[in-house]
Protein backbone atom coordinates (compact mmCIF):
# COMPACT_ATOMS: atom_id res chain seq x y z
CA UNK A 1 0.00 0.00 0.00
CA UNK A 2 2.71 2.47 1.03
CA UNK A 3 4.91 1.14 -1.78
CA UNK A 4 2.24 2.21 -4.28
CA UNK A 5 2.33 5.80 -3.00
CA UNK A 6 6.13 5.76 -3.00
CA UNK A 7 6.19 4.52 -6.61
CA UNK A 8 3.77 7.22 -7.73
CA UNK A 9 5.72 9.94 -5.95
CA UNK A 10 8.98 8.74 -7.51
CA UNK A 11 7.36 8.80 -10.97
CA UNK A 12 6.18 12.36 -10.39
CA UNK A 13 9.71 13.43 -9.44
CA UNK A 14 10.98 12.06 -12.76
CA UNK A 15 8.92 14.72 -14.56
CA UNK A 16 11.24 17.41 -13.25
CA UNK A 17 14.40 15.33 -12.88
CA UNK A 18 15.95 16.22 -16.24
CA UNK A 19 15.07 19.90 -16.10
CA UNK A 20 17.84 22.48 -15.88
CA UNK A 21 15.91 24.78 -13.58
CA UNK A 22 12.70 25.03 -11.61
CA UNK A 23 9.92 26.82 -13.49
CA UNK A 24 6.27 27.35 -12.70
CA UNK A 25 5.32 25.01 -15.57
CA UNK A 26 7.47 22.02 -14.58
CA UNK A 27 6.58 22.46 -10.91
CA UNK A 28 2.86 22.54 -11.79
CA UNK A 29 3.14 19.29 -13.79
CA UNK A 30 5.04 17.56 -11.01
CA UNK A 31 2.68 18.75 -8.28
CA UNK A 32 -0.37 17.67 -10.28
CA UNK A 33 1.02 14.11 -10.26
CA UNK A 34 1.92 14.34 -6.57
CA UNK A 35 -1.64 15.51 -5.75
CA UNK A 36 -3.05 12.57 -7.76
CA UNK A 37 -0.76 10.14 -5.92
CA UNK A 38 -1.90 11.49 -2.55
CA UNK A 39 -5.58 11.32 -3.48
CA UNK A 40 -5.11 7.76 -4.78
CA UNK A 41 -3.65 6.95 -1.35
CA UNK A 42 -6.90 8.17 0.31
CA UNK A 43 -5.55 11.56 1.37
CA UNK A 44 -8.38 14.10 1.63
CA UNK A 45 -8.51 16.37 -1.45
CA UNK A 46 -8.27 19.58 0.61
CA UNK A 47 -5.23 18.24 2.48
CA UNK A 48 -3.56 17.17 -0.78
CA UNK A 49 -4.30 20.56 -2.39
CA UNK A 50 -3.04 22.50 0.61
CA UNK A 51 0.07 20.32 0.72
CA UNK A 52 0.91 20.82 -2.96
CA UNK A 53 0.22 24.56 -2.71
CA UNK A 54 2.73 24.78 0.14
CA UNK A 55 5.31 22.77 -1.83
CA UNK A 56 4.76 25.01 -4.88
CA UNK A 57 5.26 28.17 -2.84
CA UNK A 58 8.50 26.84 -1.36
CA UNK A 59 9.77 25.39 -4.66
CA UNK A 60 9.24 28.58 -6.64
CA UNK A 61 10.78 30.65 -3.87
CA UNK A 62 13.98 28.59 -3.78
CA UNK A 63 17.27 29.59 -5.30
CA UNK A 64 18.56 26.31 -6.66
CA UNK A 65 22.24 25.84 -6.01
CA UNK A 66 24.29 24.91 -9.06
CA UNK A 67 25.30 21.66 -7.35
CA UNK A 68 21.66 20.67 -6.72
CA UNK A 69 19.37 19.58 -9.54
CA UNK A 70 15.73 20.74 -9.59
CA UNK A 71 14.48 17.18 -9.12
CA UNK A 72 16.58 16.83 -5.98
CA UNK A 73 15.31 20.15 -4.65
CA UNK A 74 11.63 19.23 -5.23
CA UNK A 75 12.19 15.81 -3.64
CA UNK A 76 13.68 17.45 -0.54
CA UNK A 77 10.88 20.01 -0.28
CA UNK A 78 8.20 17.28 -0.63
CA UNK A 79 9.95 15.09 1.94
CA UNK A 80 10.25 17.99 4.41
CA UNK A 81 6.60 19.01 3.91
CA UNK A 82 5.37 15.41 4.31
CA UNK A 83 7.33 15.15 7.56
CA UNK A 84 5.83 18.45 8.73
CA UNK A 85 2.31 17.35 7.72
CA UNK A 86 2.69 14.14 9.69
CA UNK A 87 3.71 15.99 12.85
CA UNK A 88 7.33 16.88 12.29
CA UNK A 89 8.93 14.09 14.29
CA UNK A 90 8.59 10.34 14.10
CA UNK A 91 7.42 8.53 17.20
CA UNK A 92 7.06 4.80 17.57
CA UNK A 93 3.64 3.35 18.32
CA UNK A 94 3.35 2.12 21.91
CA UNK A 95 1.39 -1.10 22.23
CA UNK A 96 0.62 -1.74 25.88
CA UNK A 97 -1.70 -4.27 27.46
CA UNK A 98 -3.05 -7.52 26.09
CA UNK A 99 -4.67 -7.00 23.81
CA UNK A 100 -3.38 -3.58 22.85
CA UNK A 101 -6.48 -1.94 21.39
CA UNK A 102 -6.17 0.78 18.77
CA UNK A 103 -9.42 2.63 18.10
CA UNK A 104 -9.60 4.35 14.71
CA UNK A 105 -12.19 7.14 14.73
CA UNK A 106 -12.93 9.95 12.30
CA UNK A 107 -15.45 11.52 10.00
CA UNK A 108 -17.31 9.50 7.38
CA UNK A 109 -15.19 9.10 4.27
CA UNK A 110 -11.96 10.08 6.00
CA UNK A 111 -10.25 6.74 5.30
CA UNK A 112 -10.56 4.90 8.63
CA UNK A 113 -11.10 1.48 7.06
CA UNK A 114 -8.22 1.86 4.61
CA UNK A 115 -5.97 3.22 7.36
CA UNK A 116 -6.88 0.28 9.61
CA UNK A 117 -5.72 -2.11 6.90
CA UNK A 118 -2.51 -0.15 6.35
CA UNK A 119 -1.81 -0.04 10.09
CA UNK A 120 -2.43 -3.77 10.45
CA UNK A 121 -0.10 -4.48 7.52
CA UNK A 122 2.64 -2.33 9.07
CA UNK A 123 2.25 -3.90 12.52
CA UNK A 124 2.40 -7.37 11.00
CA UNK A 125 5.29 -6.85 8.56
CA UNK A 126 7.50 -4.29 10.32
CA UNK A 127 6.76 -5.07 13.98
CA UNK A 128 6.09 -8.81 13.65
CA UNK A 129 2.84 -8.49 15.59
CA UNK A 130 -0.24 -10.67 15.28
CA UNK A 131 -3.15 -8.33 14.54
CA UNK A 132 -6.93 -8.69 14.63
CA UNK A 133 -9.01 -6.21 12.63
CA UNK A 134 -12.38 -5.53 14.30
CA UNK A 135 -15.15 -4.26 12.03
CA UNK A 136 -16.97 -1.66 14.09
CA UNK A 137 -18.58 0.33 11.27
CA UNK A 138 -22.12 -0.98 11.61
CA UNK A 139 -23.65 1.83 9.54
CA UNK A 140 -21.75 1.09 6.33
CA UNK A 141 -21.97 -2.62 5.49
CA UNK A 142 -19.48 -2.16 2.66
CA UNK A 143 -16.88 -1.18 5.28
CA UNK A 144 -17.12 -4.65 6.79
CA UNK A 145 -16.64 -6.21 3.37
CA UNK A 146 -13.76 -3.82 2.65
CA UNK A 147 -12.08 -4.76 5.94
CA UNK A 148 -12.50 -8.46 5.12
CA UNK A 149 -10.84 -7.92 1.73
CA UNK A 150 -8.00 -5.93 3.29
CA UNK A 151 -7.53 -8.56 5.99
CA UNK A 152 -7.39 -11.28 3.34
CA UNK A 153 -4.83 -9.35 1.30
CA UNK A 154 -2.46 -8.89 4.22
CA UNK A 155 -3.16 -12.18 5.99
CA UNK A 156 -4.82 -10.71 9.09
CA UNK A 157 -7.91 -12.12 10.80
CA UNK A 158 -11.03 -9.92 10.73
CA UNK A 159 -13.68 -10.07 13.47
CA UNK A 160 -17.24 -9.05 12.63
CA UNK A 161 -20.42 -9.19 14.67
CA UNK A 162 -23.96 -8.30 13.68
CA UNK A 163 -25.79 -5.44 15.33
CA UNK A 164 -24.97 -2.12 16.90
CA UNK A 165 -23.10 -3.39 19.97
CA UNK A 166 -19.73 -4.88 19.32
CA UNK A 167 -18.10 -6.24 22.41
CA UNK A 168 -14.33 -6.12 22.36
CA UNK A 169 -14.10 -9.28 24.44
CA UNK A 170 -16.87 -11.33 22.91
CA UNK A 171 -16.65 -15.11 23.47
CA UNK A 172 -16.58 -15.43 19.68
CA UNK A 173 -13.50 -13.20 19.38
CA UNK A 174 -10.06 -14.84 19.31
CA UNK A 175 -8.47 -14.31 22.73
CA UNK A 176 -4.83 -14.82 21.80
CA UNK A 177 -4.38 -11.78 19.53
CA UNK A 178 -1.99 -9.25 21.06
CA UNK A 179 -3.12 -6.26 18.95
CA UNK A 180 -6.71 -5.40 18.01
CA UNK A 181 -7.39 -2.56 15.58
CA UNK A 182 -11.00 -1.36 15.71
CA UNK A 183 -12.33 0.55 12.69
CA UNK A 184 -15.39 2.57 13.74
CA UNK A 185 -18.25 4.18 11.84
Amino acid sequence: MFENLTDKLERSFKLIKGEGRITEINVAETLKEIRRALIDADVNYKVAKSFTDEVKQKALGQDVLKSVKPGQMITKIVRDELAQLMGGTATDIKLEGTPAVILIAGLQGSGKTTFSGKLAAMLKSKKGRQVLLVAGDVYRPAAIDQLKVLGGQIGVEVYTEEGIKIRCRSPKMPSNTPVSTVSTS
